[in-house]
Parts: C-alpha cells; sequence; structure tokens
C-alpha cells in the first residue's frame, strides 16, 4: 500500500523545477520544501553528501564565479533506491504552507469561511477545508501568508486592531472582482482585485530556513516557526497565486562533459580531495620538481590519504606525457580566472572539431543540407553519447511586474542562494545530477552563415542594452543577431523533432553558441535520462532525416496561428523578445536555457 503523504519527485524535477523555497501540490495539498538542514532530517551530514558528490571542477569554478563563492561543492539528492529504503518512505521532509484556508462547511452548515490553522473554527475539523490559493511575495525572496487582517481592513483606514477568528468568503465567478472577504466583527469588505493591488510592507519571512514545529500527525510534514522580520526589506510584498510560475524561477546552469575531460586522470583530478591536496603542494614556498612530487604523493599513499588506484593514474600520467603536462592538466582544470561564458566557449570548440568518441561522447560526422530559399548551408552532427551536470545555485521571486521593480530603484529580483554548509566547515554545497542522453549539433558549413546584416531586424537587435535580468549570465552574447536567429532556429527545430522523434518538447533542452571573435556558431539540441544509460537513439538519428525537419521549422517560423498579432511585433529598445509567441516558437522553461527570451520571427524571415 502506498503512502498518501508521500509526494514522488525526480531528482531532475528537484534540480530544475523544485527545491528549497518552492511549494509543490502534492495529494494531500501543498507543501513547501525546506532548506536541505530542515527537509533532510537524519540525512542532513557532510558523510552523506560526500557519498553523493558529483565532482565535476568546471561546474564548481563557474559557480564559484557566480555566488561569488571559493569553497563550492555539488552533491546529488538521495533517493529511495540509492538509500534502500521502499518507496512509500518519506525521506524529505515538507512544511504545510500557506497557513490560511478556506472551510466550505459539512453540508452547507456554514457559508464559506476563511481561516488560519489546521482546524476550521466552526467545523472543529479540517475535512471540508482547502489551502487559500494565495501567498505574498516580494522580489528580494521574501515569501509569507497574505495578510488578511490587513487587506481587508486596508481600504477604510481602520487601526487593523480588528483580528477576527475567521473571514467570510464569496465566491461568485471566476474573476478577482467575484471574490469578496467580509470581517464579520466590523462588516468591512473587500474583494482579491482589491487586495491584488495592494503594496503589503514586507515581513522578511524566508519559511524555508525556519525551524520545525511539531509535526500535523502525517508522515513528514511539519508546521515552520513562523519568524517575522519587518523593516528590513524595503521591497514591497504583493499577492501572487502559489501556483505561479513567477513565484519561484530557479536559477540553474548545465555544463557538458567535453572529450578533452572525459578520461581517468581528469576524474581523479577533479575529485575535491585530490584537488585539496594537490593545491597544499603546489602552493608550498618550495614547488616540487617531478621526483620530489611523486615520493610525496607515494607517502599520501602510504598514510592512506589517496588511494593506490590514484596514485596509480598520476604516476602513469607523467612518466606517458610528462610533468608539465600533467601540471597543464590540472591548472585547465582548475582555473579560477574562467567564467560561465568561457566554459560555453570551450565546449562550443569542442563540439566544432568534429567526431571523437569518449566514455561519455560519441559524435559521428555530419550529414549536410542546402536550402536555396532562404540560401543556407547546415551540417548535423549526430552525438550518439553525452554527458552533462546541472545544478541549482539559487532562485528569484517575480511576484510583480518589472515597472514595479522600477519603482523601488530595483534593476532585477535578488538570487536567493539555496546553498547549505556545515557548522565549521567553508564548503558551501548545491544541488545536482548527472544526465546521460544524446543529440544533435547544427553548425554552418565552413562558416557559412546566413546573410542578415540587410534585415531591418538585425539592425533592431543591435539597439540599445540586453536586459539585465538575474540569470542572464550571458551578457551582450544575447544581444548579437546572430545569436537571436539561432535561438529562433532552435525553438522551431525542437517542436519539429518532438513531433519526429517521439519526444515531448518538454523532454529536450537546447544550448545556443555564438564563437569567439568569428561569424559563426551553432545549436545543440539534446535530451538525457538522470541516473541511467542514457536514451533510445530516437534523437540522433534525426540528423540523417533534417531536410524535412528543417523544411517544416521554416513553416512553422512563416506561419503562426496569431498572425497578423504576432508577427505585426518587432523588437525594441530594452525588449526581450521580437515576434514569438506560444503557437509558433515558445517551448517549455526548463527546455529553453533563455526561458523564451531572444527571440524573434523577423531574424530569419527577413522582413
Amino acid at each position: 500500500m502506498g503512502n498518501e503523504y508521500v509526494q514522488h519527485i525526480r531528482r531532475s524535477q528537484l534540480v530544475l523545477t523544485y527545491g528549497p523555497g518552492a511549494i509543490i501540490e502534492g495529494r494531500s495539498g501543498p507543501r513547501l520544501i525546506p532548506s536541505f538542514n530542515n527537509g533532510l532530517g537524519n540525512l542532513y551530514s557532510k558523510n552523506t553528501f560526500e557519498r553523493y558528490e558529483i565532482s565535476d571542477s568546471r561546474a564548481r569554478t563557474a559557480i564559484k564565479n557566480i555566488m561569488n563563492n571559493n569553497n563550492v561543492r555539488i552533491f546529488s539528492i538521495p533517493t529511495n533506491p540509492s538509500l534502500g529504503k521502499a518507496s512509500t518512505e518519506g525521506i524529505y521532509d515538507t512544511y504545510l504552507f500557506p497557513g490560511w484556508s478556506i472551510c466550505y462547511g459539512k453540508n452547507g452548515n456554514h457559508r464559506p469561511i476563511l481561516y488560519k490553522g489546521t482546524e476550521c473554527p466552526v467545523c472543529k475539523n479540517n475535512e471540508n477545508s482547502s489551502p487559500v490559493r494565495f501567498v505574498a511575495a516580494c522580489i528580494e525572496g521574501h515569501l509569507d501568508d497574505v495578510d488578511w487582517d490587513f487587506a481587508v481592513h486596508y481600504e477604510s483606514g481602520h487601526d487593523n486592531k480588528c483580528r477576527p477568528e475567521y473571514y467570510y468568503w464569496e465566491s461568485t465567478g471566476s474573476s478577482l472582482h467575484d471574490i469578496k472577504i467580509r470581517c464579520p466583527r466590523c462588516g468591512r469588505e473587500t474583494t482579491m482585485k482589491r487586495i491584488y493591488d495592494i503594496k503589503f510592507p514586507c515581513t522578511g519571512r524566508t519559511p524555508e530556513k525556519e525551524a520545525k514545529r511539531s509535526p500535523l500527525g502525517k508522515s513528514h510534514v511539519f508546521i515552520p516557526m513562523e519568524k517575522r522580520h519587518p523593516k528590513t526589506c524595503k521591497s514591497p510584498m504583493r499577492v501572487i497565486l502559489r501556483q505561479s510560475s513567477s513565484l519561484r524561477i530557479p536559477f540553474t546552469l548545465t555544463f557538458l562533459t567535453i572529450p578533452d575531460f572525459d578520461n581517468k586522470i581528469s576524474n581523479i583530478l577533479q575529485r575535491n580531495k585530490i584537488h585539496d591536496i594537490l593545491v597544499t603542494m603546489m602552493n608550498s614556498p618550495s614547488k616540487p620538481d617531478e621526483k620530489i612530487f611523486i615520493e610525496w604523493l607515494r607517502n599520501m599513499k602510504n598514510n592512506g590519504q589517496i588511494t593506490s588506484e590514484e596514485f596509480d593514474e598520476i604516476e602513469g600520467y607523467i612518466e606517458k606525457d610528462g610533468y608539465d603536462k600533467f601540471l597543464e592538466k590540472f591548472n585547465r582544470l582548475h582555473s579560477d580566472n574562467r567564467n560561465f561564458m568561457d566554459f560555453i566557449y570551450e565546449e562550443y570548440e569542442s563540439l566544432i572539431s568534429g567526431p571523437r568518441s569518449t566514455e561519455n561522447f560519441k559524435m559521428e560526422p555530419p550529414e549536410n543540407y542546402t536550402i536555396k530559399e532562404p540560401e543556407l548551408y547546415l551540417k548535423v552532427y549526430p552525438i550518439k553519447i553525452l554527458k552533462t551536470v546541472t545544478v541549482q545555485t539559487g532562485y528569484y521571486r517575480m511576484p510583480y511586474t518589472p515597472e514595479d521593480i522600477s519603482e523601488n530603484n530595483k534593476n532585477y529580483p535578488k538570487i536567493n542562494s539555496i546553498g547549505t554548509s556545515f557548522t565549521g566547515e567553508q564548503d558551501i554545497w548545491y544541488p545536482g545530477f548527472e544526465g546521460k542522453g544524446e543529440g544533435i549539433f547544427i553548425t554552418f558549413q565552413e562558416g557559412k552563415i546566413p546573410e542578415i546584416k540587410k534585415y531591418p531586424a538585425y539592425a533592431e537587435w543591435l539597439e540599445g542594452e540586453p536586459v539585465k535580468t538575474p540569470d542572464n549570465i550571458w551578457g551582450d552574447v544575447v544581444k548579437n543577431p546572430i545569436f537571436v536567429w539561432l535561438h529562433t532556429l532552435s525553438h522551431a527545430v525542437i517542436m519539429e523533432i518532438s513531433l519526429n522523434a517521439g519526444y515531448s518538447s518538454s523532454s529536450i533542452r537546447e544550448r545556443i553558441y555564438v564563437s569567439r571573435g568569428k561569424d559563426n556558431g551553432g545549436i545543440l539540441i539534446y535530451t538525457y535520462s538522470p541516473g541511467s544509460d542514457g536514451s533510445m537513439g530516437g534523437l540522433s538519428e534525426t540528423a540523417y532525416d533534417f531536410g524535412n525537419i528543417l523544411e517544416r521549422a521554416y513553416e512553422r517560423i512563416r506561419y503562426c496561428s496569431n498572425d497578423p498579432l504576432c508577427r505585426d511585433v518587432r523588437r525594441k529598445q530594452n525588449m526581450e523578445i521580437g515576434a514569438a509567441c506560444y503557437s509558433c516558437l515558445m517551448i517549455s522553461e526548463t527546455s529553453c536555457e533563455h526561458r523564451n527570451r531572444w527571440l524573434d520571427r523577423h531574424i530569419i524571415l527577413g522582413d
């Protein structure tokens, strides 16, 4: 038998969509995912995290520079199978949130009422109750229940001392105007539409970080200890639906395992323990030469600080390729002077180098495709094996529009880190997962990029500065019209591949590359299966029938069911998007690395 209080989510879902601070809709109602120290219970330990550590130096270095943390480590969330636990057993606690509910009365024995707590003050149970759909949030990442006492009495100028046990809740239609809330004591009444317009003083609350109160008598469900810090945040709170995608937007980073680092020696050098030991050696007052270095390592092996396998692999590499080559490889793996875009360029340069095969990467020779109208020369590489590492470092909240943000002198919302550390330790741990799958890499034959400089849309995308958003780590690259061209084509191709290869568009991901210093670029379209040996080959096989997919993709760009409304949109300064909508180009936001921004049909249509 199953446990009705256990909600199953995949490890990849926790990284890509959810995580601490997210509200998940479970079978028993909405639950807030608390921080790792509050959610993992007895599993929250350094030993557990080291057991599930993901060793990827490229990801660690990029996160260091983005999050300004010097000691970054990545762990994979434990799962029931990995722990040897039954699927019906919960391993991550959750919090009851929001704390207000609406009770409709048993058999209509009382009017619908809005109340706080776990028991209806009239029915004396919660059998006829459902959690309220609305919460309050600010762009600094704070989250709380709506202050219903303040909201109901706001317009009247009431002193807010009227705090009844519950409020009457009346809903006569589907709009916000049709929802009325009335105080049973003083008779004050308002609508949800008016409440939506209120700028609430921020309470400074972050419920995912609050300690647990007594459990609800349900497995792994707790009430958080409410801690508010009023006047610590100057940004206003606004009402938002708890299921809104804008309530919590995850900030994730994905990295490919490139062939240069897909070997045994690279895997060993990326292990955190080995890294720390070697850095200590190399930073010593007198840098060791080859003989001293090997002897030092041998002593480490004899003392049990490194394994015989690790010692043999390092010694063997130095004997074969030389000590200088070893130091070069180590420094390239652990150089802190590279940012996220450096790794993107590194991936592109690896992909553009052509077919290669390693344990976690296999690219085959390309297929060439030519289109005469418009003139286009593409080559498509099938990638049979591809490995990725995806990490979530934090999230941000967008409970109101950019105009409201501007009013409060905010350039963009704040990224709230979900990294966690142990007492007395400097390491910051972030959740991630490794995926193995397949894909296709699309680029231009001999760098023959399309002639788009004469297009009006080309000039439109060069105007102004890129819109600054908290997750825009791509800088000026997204402003490049070639980038917009590639990104637009990518979305059209993904939607056609989902029909051709049997994948849903939400299971396919993309990465857009623009070369450094040259007019060239490419599109990587891929899929992965976390924790398994990959997918069945359906995506990489589309490289051999890409001509038909390309033709249908162009048709999707030419014609949209929302035309002429969609096609009439022109990109203006400080806009993130041109002519594109959900009928023609927009895909799942977990698939698009740029959250459906930097798209424009005009850049391809040439008008």
